[in-house]
């Protein structure tokens, strides 16, 4: 699954550099949209780190449900607005005596500014999703350490949730932004008119949507990752994936036996089975008798 991730990240990497490039061609380009480069110039190296991340042997921790979707919104975000630019390169080059005589602000209001404003926040959130998900993977690689004093760890850890709490409360902030505009667009179709104007409102109520959902997957990657982190700051981290028992094997995981005594529980195990006639543990197990027999598949 992380080499499909990679795959997807290599492509949002062309698309971002593409468009910067698209960009940065324009001659005179108005400041609003020349704005747009710094957006593009900060998400690319974040993209660049989360391919090399995906590469390495610890990957696994990452969550990477919420790290494909941001990366594929980006990659959709970069692509849409590529299309819209190119088609407003096409008119403005047609129109070139009118079109040299136009304030930024006029011309940035036919290539519409809402456009931009949606560009630069699907920017945002998926970089601040890749960023919350490398950098909380990376700090509890390096608080698993033993040799770290517990003071630097707790440090750490609380230091990494407060920065979860703000960045979650960030995106409910620009979540009730977004949702303030839809409200506004979807007034605006109501009493439009013009067919064609419609149109152009329907569609960025679309990517307005889109820049809704990828500020969701920020919110949550946020939520979970803060869940972790004080999962293992208060002594808790079990992660056990896909544990199987075949032909009237027995495989057990988790905490077995344990009686509320074994505290600090840090652990992370995947693809434990168990099969002909076998047995299989994964997590903390104790006093478990293996002399009973098992009475049928479980």
């Amino acid at each position: 699954m992380t080499a499909s991730v990679a795959a997807i990240t290599t492509s949002a990497i062309g698309s971002v550099k593409f468009l910067y490039t698209t960009i940065d061609d324009i001659k005179d380009v108005p400041t609003t949209l020349g704005n747009i480069r710094s957006d593009l110039q900060a998400v690319q190296p974040v993209l660049q780190k989360l391919r090399t991340k995906l590469k390495s042997e610890d990957s696994q921790v990452l969550l990477i449900d919420k790290i494909r979707s941001a990366v594929e919104n980006c990659n959709s975000a970069c692509s849409t607005f590529q299309k819209s630019l190119d088609h407003w390169m096409r008119h403005a080059t047609k129109h070139q005596a009118f079109w040299a005589e136009w304030t930024d602000r006029v011309r940035v209001g036919v290539f519409e500014q809402g456009k931009i404003k949606v560009l630069k926040g699907r920017l945002d959130s998926c970089k601040g999703t890749i960023n919350v998900a490398l950098s909380t993977s990376t700090m509890l690689s390096m608080t698993r350490q033993e040799s770290m004093m517990k003071e630097v760890k707790d440090a750490m850890l609380k230091g990494n949730e407060v920065r979860l709490d703000e960045e979650e409360a960030r995106a409910k902030r620009e979540l009730a932004v977004i949702e303030s505009s839809m409200k506004q667009l979807l007034v605006s179709i109501r009493h439009e008119v013009d067919e064609a104007s419609k149109q152009s409102l329907e569609q960025l109520l679309e990517e307005t949507q889109e820049q809704k959902a990828s500020n969701e997957v920020f919110r949550k990657t946020c939520e979970e990752e803060l869940l972790k982190t004080k999962n293992f700051h208060d002594g808790i981290e079990l992660d056990i994936k896909n544990t199987k028992a075949d032909n009237n094997s027995r495989a057990v995981a988790g905490l077995i036996n344990t009686h509320g005594e074994v505290r600090n529980i840090k652990q992370n195990i995947s693809d434990t089975s168990a099969t002909g006639g076998s047995f299989a543990g994964a997590g903390i197990i104790q006093d478990l008798d293996l002399s009973i027999p098992s009475s049928g598949n479980k």
